[in-house]
């Protein structure tokens, strides 16, 4: 390497050809040509022991027999271009064995390590030996070629231990210099491939545009798993004849690592295997090249290199083929699209040399499982079909995994065209004695050398056929002439082989020459059928229909390369878009992963020009879903233009052929079973991906996805609900479609219990779902429960579901209270909430449950794999209803790759919000459904709710930075984003300690160590300590440093940052405490965003509910350093304030637990405005909404404080009154009990101080009685009651409030009040508890209610009783003891004069409960005894808006309750027992404004908080390495996006159990559709048998009675 680059960076290309003859004259010039002739020399040779060693290995394995195969080989690309490579590229492209695969793992590695090694095993023993030689040299010898031999031995020695041994590459003078061997490889999974019809994607710029398509299919394929993946495709090999191997399989498979990219790994190694290969190439002649490959996540055995799809079972093998579509035929045409031609063979390559050896392989990609295989009425589990594989292919299993067994199974299956592999096919599994053992010698199967015997006994009688002038054509299509084969080959088998006759009849039947030979004539049928039937299309119909479980397969072949493949789907799914204009064919298990032409523009030519015609499927863009719930199996052919046999066998003839892409593809469609009657018409199935609306293009790759997730919130949630109010005049509102589907189904419920014939303990409404899902699906569940309480409204996981309905063996639930004898689902309206729309057991509920037509889903796009099936089953035959129909509601926020779920948890509590409140309003909507319900929700806890929802817009926009328009927002009204990654940053440097005081650590370490001089030693030094006694204990120093040199740097860190110094210095663990769905959700997303990260800054994710169980789940795990973020409901509301005394305790225990003075690190999140003492944060969330009455009525209660306060300061000063006694004043005054009015009076009265009376109190402040709501700025703090400032300062600051109560009111966007009292949970608690017991009556001193005062509300309330029924006696003018709507509206408005006609018979409607059009003595009183808000509530305008669709609408009031609180004055609220008491009804208000709305303002506050927490972590490595220890925090080491296989329920019996269930139904509605029939038979007839008596009878009295009357028939009876 020293000498090199001196003698050859002078070097031209032309100067190595023709030196100057000058300079090669000069002694510099001879070394140079020396040098470099030697160089050139020892280079060939080192390539040349690479070959002769893989010629030795080669004769080695095959004999020499074979070794002229291998030269052919060795020389494909011609002789020159050996040369070429050899000594200007330095590289050899060795073929290895024709006969292994080029990827095996299991015997090829051991070969191309003894190849690789050969080569810098000769190159160094060679310079070894020239340097010893040069040292012993003899005299007189040239010293100039001895050197320059010796030179260029030595530098060829380094470059072959460099890229041989070490692997490294090198720097190359002619071209790419990587040393390559031909064919070496320098259950949650999914499916992809692609069709490549058009030559451009492949051909131009290198192949970079498929590839390009390969990398985005396979980065959205990821989301259902990617541990490992692959591709196969079929092209030409120049190291191979092209007689023998017209296509050869090159697989490119990867094992991704933690941090790695699986997608760009595939393109990598693709790129390398295929496009920058000198052996491998795509022929020029129309050959249509396809890429097949997988993600796979493991889930039978590791994610290992051997698992890792695509699967095959057998090696490459050579064996004897006739021409069934093999090579394509002599006579073709050219296609115009491509402007390529295809290749003319002549005849003799047609036909004569077939049949001939062919190399044929058979790879297999599958997503699902494979669980049993049924053979002659008996079923095989997987342990046993693996063992028996090996013995019936003679070929050792490939790998552990199901899918290698499907891959034996096509093997075994796929043998048209040859007479061996039909034999063996015929013997495996063809005949009725055949059998599936793991005992080689109960097995009894033939070797490889008689079905070799057997098979030439075949093509022996078939050549003959074919002399006579048959072809292969009209003997497959003629059973009679396949029966003369049979015959002449069972004739030839009884008369001249014996041996073969016992082995092929031994088992078939016993004593089969006594029969005649029965038993070889049915062993030569099915074996002829095989040869003739069995392409890939039939072997794939035969092994499904013996397979259990779960299928997505895409199968392909050598044999079949050229013109087809074959995929199908069971319990799987499964896609193809279509792309004609484009030219390209996209297939996948995730639907969104083939949308992937909709982005891609054709290489070298303009976008795609469509079609305007509706049905015009030959120019649109379209995407056909396959029957994963039936079954079912496509052939897609593309070389009719090539060949002239026809696509497919003669059992599969009479399947429809569907022209597709302009008749450049043929489908062939087989459904396994019709589960729903799907149209002939394919594009009836077709879903258009263009000019569709409902059809979304995947997203543009975010360089951060999880911050673009978190920032489109507040757009996606205002579209919801602009989606649901039927704002956008230019989109169909699919939702409110679906919704009115909902409702007709929740009137047929309610129908049901008023008529009375509702089953018991059947479910009324179930939710489902996995995961996150599952969690939104709980809490819309139990505010519907809470909502109407007589209804049974349920939430289960969709695996209990599968588990006990789906399985034929039912899996217990466990301690859980459902099983199949305790619920009823009969007639159960179902949501399943799926955001993926692709999540395994949800999409198998949804197939289960679908036979009630109740089943509705909550997903993230109309475009989903659940939405499909729901579509398919709710439109059969009816293609027309498709929109009216719908069962879908979307959130419409498309695919979202990112792990951590932010988006997709807002949005879809957003659309359950919605789908809450319309469930309701239809409920409430009808009387008689309100009381059968038992209706605990208004519609006035709705308008609230709604406006709350609304509103809740504004606050997302303050958390995620960014409006609703995507739009960012300044920093000012980004407050509450702001604080949230303040903390988010302190959290993460936490995390990130250890690493930087490792960092510190190295450095301080390589300073001392290299300088010698540590620095207790160094300041010693400089004192002179040298040669003290000291020395010796700055040595002790030293040493004490390097030992606890993290712990001083973790410290030192931490001083700097101004963080907690006695944390523990370990790993950190966060514990989430919210309510159950926010801290779950919170502790998935933070959990992931940590999945990747580096071990030094890992993290522990817990979670609980502070109201239940988080003291006992976690504070025993409370060490110095924990990190807990705990949301905090809003406990200023009523409703609320209990539970968030009980977070608070919960924080604050956790929090008390301490050690040297250090404990937890508790940040609390949550809108109440005061901040736990014992917290070490508080981030607190601005109201964004309207004040509740209780709310108003502590704002009423504080400035009635404040004023008194203001006064009695006024009235006190400059008197001698103690400062106990002024605090004493002022409790008394604050305090609302009249028992304390007396202290206040003595106070005041020894102070010299008038006694204040109401009226001048009252007076202070004129203004705020005026005033609707307090205004005060918040940047004025309170006052704290240890501290009575002076009279002039009060003065000054009254001044100023006077001044700002003039202010206009508060909106719902600004901020809390300004003079807000900040009071911590215990506080509300306590002043809430004085107003429930103003309420109720006046205490007495012990707090207790008087006898008297119970004894005096009794009597009233009889009185009252007594004087209510005079009234109702009054009204009731018709003494009927009822009142008729006429009488109740006419004596009422007596009553009420303010109300109208309408209002009366609103309130009439809704008080008659049991709907007999009057109204009892009990309903009068109850109208009587109701509130004044509740009669207003009632009284409100009608649900439905001017469209006449039903709609919440949202409230308009300044605070809630302000409707109903008109003419009662503001400073009254205190006093007035019937306002406080008023506040009880917006309890339920309250409640569902946390579970819906503020609770998801937390967790996305802490989507934004743990956010910059790991986008923190992230880049301080990304930085500190310059990238390369980089991660994507996105993703987790599983990339589980989606699960899409079972787990932990199969889904092999699901549609075996729908079939049940469908079937059972249908036998069920036939019983009861004849019973009908009987009893209106029965009835018919009694009519009539009446009708005749009365008839006789009529009969009898108009006639006179004679004697001579003729008695009628009855009468003689």
């Amino acid at each position: 390497w020293v000498i090199l680059p001196s003698v050859l960076l002078p070097m031209t290309p032309m100067a190595l050809v023709r030196p100057s003859p000058s300079k090669a004259s000069t002694p510099a010039g001879k070394r140079r040509d020396a040098l470099l002739f030697y160089y050139v020399v020892f280079g060939a040779l080192h390539e040349l022991s690479h070959v002769v060693t893989a010629a030795f290995l080669h004769v080695l394995l095959f004999g020499r027999h074979h070794l002229g195969a291998f030269l052919r080989g060795f020389f494909a690309d011609g002789f020159s271009a050996v040369v070429f490579r050899t000594i200007f590229a330095r590289q050899s492209f060795v073929p290895l064995f024709l006969s292994l695969d080029v990827d095996d793992s299991s015997n090829v590695a051991v070969f191309e390590a003894l190849i690789r090694h050969s080569g810098w095993l000769f190159s160094v023993i060679a310079a070894v030996t020239l340097r010893v030689a040069y040292t012993y040299r003899r005299p007189g010898r040239s010293k100039l070629s001895t050197e320059s031999i010796l030179i260029a031995s030595i530098i060829t020695a380094v470059e072959a231990v460099w890229t041989d041994l070490l692997r490294l590459p090198v720097i190359p003078l002619f071209g790419p210099a990587s040393q390559r061997y031909a064919g070496v490889t320098t259950f949650f999974c999914g499916n992809f491939g692609l069709i490549v019809i058009n030559s451009a994607w492949t051909s131009k710029d290198n192949g970079r545009h498929a590839l390009d398509l390969l990398e985005r299919m396979v980065n959205v394929t990821m989301m259902r798993g990617a541990q490992s993946g692959g591709v196969i495709t079929y092209c030409r090999s120049k190291r191979l004849p092209g007689k023998a191997n017209p296509v050869i399989g090159v697989r490119s498979r990867v094992v991704n690592k933690k941090r790695t990219d699986l997608s760009k790994l595939i393109r990598a190694k693709v790129k390398g295997d295929l496009f920058d290969s000198f052996t491998h190439s795509f022929p020029s002649d129309g050959f249509v090249p396809f890429f097949s490959g997988h993600t796979r996540f493991a889930t039978s055995s590791k994610a290992t290199f051997d698992g890792t799809h695509p699967q095959r079972w057998t090696p490459p093998t050579l064996r004897r083929f006739y021409n069934f579509s093999i090579i394509p035929d002599r006579t073709v045409a050219v296609d115009a699209s491509t402007s390529t031609s295809f290749s003319r063979f002549s005849k003799s390559a047609a036909d004569k040399d077939f049949p001939g050896l062919v190399r044929t392989e058979t790879y297999v990609t599958h997503n699902g499982d494979f669980d049993f295989f049924d053979l002659n009425g008996k079923t095989y589990d997987l342990d046993v079909i693996q063992k028996w594989l090996a013995i019936a292919t003679s070929a050792a299993l490939p790998a552990t995994v199901d899918s290698a067994c499907i891959a034996g199974f096509i093997d075994l299956i796929r043998c048209q065209g040859c007479f061996c592999l039909s034999a063996r096919y015929a013997m495996c599994l063809g005949l009725p004695t055949s059998k599936i053992t793991e005992d080689a010698v109960a097995a009894n199967l033939p070797s490889v050398n008689q079905y070799d015997k057997v098979a030439s006994l075949f093509e022996k009688e078939l050549n003959d056929m074919l002399s006579g002038g048959e072809t292969l054509e009209t003997i497959s299509s003629d059973k009679r002439k396949r029966q003369v084969l049979v015959s002449k080959v069972t004739a030839k088998l009884l008369r001249e082989s014996r041996e073969l006759r016992f082995v092929f009849s031994r088992n078939t039947r016993d004593g089969d020459e006594e029969l005649g030979g029965e038993g070889l004539r049915l062993f030569a049928r099915v074996t002829v059928d095989a040869f003739f039937d069995n392409d890939l299309l039939q072997s794939t119909k035969i092994f499904l229909g013996s397979a259990s479980g779960s299928f997505g397969l895409c199968i392909t072949s050598s044999l079949d390369a050229q013109r087809q493949l074959c995929l199908a789907a069971r319990g799987q799914t499964l896609s193809i878009a279509l792309y004609p204009k484009k030219g390209i064919i996209c297939f996948g298990s995730e639907q969104a992963a083939v949308k992937v032409g909709m982005n891609a523009g054709l290489p070298g030519g303009s976008p795609d020009v469509l079609g305007k015609t509706h049905l015009d499927i030959d120019n649109d863009d379209l995407r056909l879903d396959l029957d994963d719930l039936g079954g079912e199996i496509v052939l897609l052919d593309w070389g009719k233009r090539r060949f002239k046999s026809p696509a497919v066998s003669p059992p599969n003839r009479g399947v429809v052929k569907h022209r597709l892409m302009n008749g450049r593809v043929d489908a062939y469609l087989l459904q396994e079973s019709k589960v729903h009657n799907t149209s002939d018409l394919l594009y009836h199935r077709m879903t258009r991906l263009t000019r569709n609306q409902f059809i979304k293009p995947l997203p543009e790759e975010a360089a951060d996805p999880v911050l673009k997730d978190i920032q489109d919130i507040p757009l996606i949630c205002r579209e919801i609900q602009e989606d649901w109010r039927n704002m956008n005049m230019f989109k169909m509102s699919f939702n409110r479609l679906t919704a009115w589907n909902l409702a007709q189904c929740i009137r047929k419920k309610m129908d049901s219990y008023v008529e009375g014939s509702a089953q018991a303990r059947s479910i009324d409404i179930l939710l489902t779902g996995c995961e996150v899902s599952l969690w939104l699906a709980e809490q819309f569940a139990c505010d519907l429960q809470k909502s109407f309480p007589k209804l049974n409204i349920t939430s289960v996981s969709s695996n209990k579901l599968l588990g006990l309905f789906g399985q034929e063996l039912s899996i217990p639930a466990v301690g859980y209270p459902m099983s199949n004898k305790t619920t009823k689902l009969d007639n159960a309206i179902v949501i399943i909430v799926s955001h993926s729309g692709g999540t395994f057991s949800p999409l198998a509920v949804s197939n289960l449950l679908n036979t009630n037509n109740n089943v509705f889903v909550v997903t993230s796009e109309w475009d989903s794999q659940i939405g499909k099936q729901l579509r398919a089953a709710h439109n059969e035959g009816d293609h027309m209803m498709l929109l009216f129909n719908s069962r879908v509601f979307t959130t419409d926020v498309g695919l979202r790759p990112a792990e951590p779920c932010s988006v997709s948890v807002a949005a879809t509590q957003q659309l359950l919000t919605c789908i809450f409140q319309h469930i309701s309003i239809v409920i409430l909507s009808d009387g008689r459904y309100r009381h059968t319900s038992g209706a605990v929700i208004t519609e006035h806890d709705l308008r609230i709710l709604e406006r709350c929802n609304q509103d809740n817009l504004h606050a997302l926009e303050e958390i995620v930075g960014v409006d609703y328009f995507g739009n960012r927002i300044t920093k000012d009204q980004a407050r509450a984003e702001k604080e949230l990654r303040d903390a988010g940053r302190v959290w993460a440097d936490h995390i990130l300690e250890n690493a930087r005081a490792y960092i510190i650590t190295f450095v301080y370490i390589m300073a001392t160590v290299i300088s010698g001089y540590p620095i207790a030693s160094a300041i010693a030094k400089g004192a002179g300590l040298m040669n003290s006694t000291a020395w010796y204990f700055v040595k002790l120093v030293d040493a004490l440093i390097y030992f606890y040199l993290p712990q001083i740097n973790v410290l030192i860190i931490r001083v700097i940052q101004r963080r907690a110094i006695r944390h523990r210095m370990v790993g950190r663990t966060v514990v989430i405490a919210d309510i159950p769905w926010v801290a779950q959700a919170a502790e998935a997303f933070l959990s992931k965003i940590f999945a990747v990260s580096y071990s030094i800054a890992s993290l522990n994710v817990l979670s609980g509910n502070p109201a239940d169980h988080f003291v006992h789940r976690h504070t025993h795990r409370v060490v110095r350093g924990s990190l807990i973020v705990c949301g905090r409901p809003d406990g200023r509301l009523s409703a609320l304030t209990s539970l968030e005394a009980s977070c608070c305790l919960s924080v604050n225990q956790a929090s008390c637990i301490q050690s040297i003075g250090s404990t937890a690190e508790s940040y609390t999140i949550g809108h109440n405005p005061y901040k736990l003492p014992l917290s070490a944060r508080g981030i607190f969330l601005d109201r964004h909404r309207p004040l509740f009455l209780c709310e108003k009525m502590l704002d009423q209660i504080d400035a009635e404080s404040r004023r008194k306060r203001t006064r009695l300061d006024l009235s006190m000063g400059g008197q001698s009154t103690s400062r106990r006694k002024q605090r004493t004043a002022i409790v008394a005054l604050e305090d609302q009990s009249e028992h304390k009015s007396k202290v206040l009076n003595d106070v005041l009265a020894t102070s010299g101080v008038p006694i204040l009376v109401s009226k001048d109190i009252n007076e202070l402040w004129p203004g705020m009685k005026k005033s609707p709501s307090v205004t005060f700025d918040h940047t004025i703090q309170t006052i704290p009651e240890a501290n009575v400032p002076s009279a002039r300062k009060d003065t000054e600051r009254q001044a100023r409030q006077d001044t700002k109560l003039k202010a206009p009111p508060v909106t719902t966007k600004q901020a809390r009040p300004a003079l807000e009292k900040r009071r911590s949970s215990t506080a509300l608690l306590g002043a809430y508890t004085n107003l429930q017991k103003n309420r109720e009556a006046c205490l007495d001193c012990s707090g207790h209610i008087p006898t008297q005062n119970l004894i005096e509300s009794a009597i009233a309330e009889r009185k009252w009783n007594d004087g209510i029924r005079e009234i109702f006696e009054r009204l009731d003018v018709n003494d009927d003891g009822a009142l008729s709507r006429d009488e109740f509206v006419a004596g009422y408005h007596k009553l009420k004069p303010d109300l109208s006609k309408e209002q009366l018979t609103r309130i009439f409607n809704e008080c008659d409960v049991d709907d007999n059009g009057s109204l009892s003595l009990a309903e009068f009183i109850h109208i009587m005894k109701l509130p004044q808000m509740d009669i207003a509530y009632i009284c409100e305008p009608s649900i439905r808006d001017e469209n006449g669709v039903i709609q919440v609408r949202a409230s308009e009031e300044s605070y809630f309750g302000e409707h109903v609180m008109q003419g009662v004055e503001q400073s009254q609220f205190a006093q007035n027992p019937a306002l406080t008491g008023a506040t009880k009804s917006q309890d339920f208000a309250q409640e569902l404004y946390e579970s819906r709305i503020a609770s998801m303002q937390r967790f996305v506050s802490m989507t934004v908080m743990f956010h910059e927490m790991g986008r923190r972590v992230e880049n301080f490595f990304s930085r500190l390495t310059f990238g390369l220890l980089g991660y994507r925090y996105d993703r987790t080491h599983s990339i589980m996006r989606i699960a899409t296989t079972a787990s932990p329920v199969s889904g092999a019996d699901v549609r075996e159990r729908m079939r049940v269930l469908q079937m059972l139904k249908k036998i069920h509605h036939s019983v009861h559709v004849i019973s009908i029939a009987y009893i209106r038979y029965r009835t018919e007839k009694d009519k009539r048998r009446l009708t005749e008596l009365e008839d006789i009878a009529q009969r009898r009295s108009t006639t006179p009675d004679t004697d001579d009357t003729v008695p009628s028939e009855e009468s003689s009876h």
